[in-house]
């Protein structure tokens, strides 16, 4: 469906942006901070998708934002989920090559699935469990090997 093919085609340009990201962070200079790269970084994306929120704007029930909880949410995303992980990320890249960081990457779905299964409760099969080992075999070869 055309909804499947956007998704995909969005997936693929989060994952060259990211790539191109981790690149241009190698090339920062030393002297630079973490916290303005992140900033930066941080405020391009919200250049860039801001357009694409305003459309979305018929569909916020604004009424909803005066409940706390949402805020919470908001804060959440914005500034650990986003901010922090942008931050540790950039720091990973300053102190390792490019390739090695890269490796950890693969680790992002199995945390997430593994917190949400330890915090949330959320449910998760065997295949979780055994793709989860496969990737982190995976890692531990690649980390071996440098």
């Amino acid at each position: 469906t055309p909804a499947y093919r956007l998704g995909g085609l969005v997936l693929v340009l989060a994952a060259l942006t990211w790539a191109l990201m981790s690149v241009l962070v190698k090339r920062v200079p030393e002297g630079y901070s973490q916290w303005l790269v992140t900033t930066v970084a941080i405020f391009v994306a919200a250049v860039i998708l801001t357009p694409i929120a305003v459309q979305q704007w018929p569909e916020v029930q604004f009424a909803q934002l005066a409940r706390p909880e949402i805020w919470g949410g908001i804060l959440y995303v914005g500034v650990i989920s986003t901010a922090g992980a942008f931050y540790f990320w950039n720091e990973g890249l300053r102190r390792v090559p490019a390739g090695l960081a890269g490796v950890y990457f693969f680790l992002q779905p199995i945390v997430g699935t593994f917190l949400g299964w330890l915090v949330l409760g959320e449910q998760v099969g065997w295949n979780f469990w055994a793709g989860g080992l496969l990737v982190i075999c995976g890692v531990a070869l690649v980390l071996r090997e440098t």
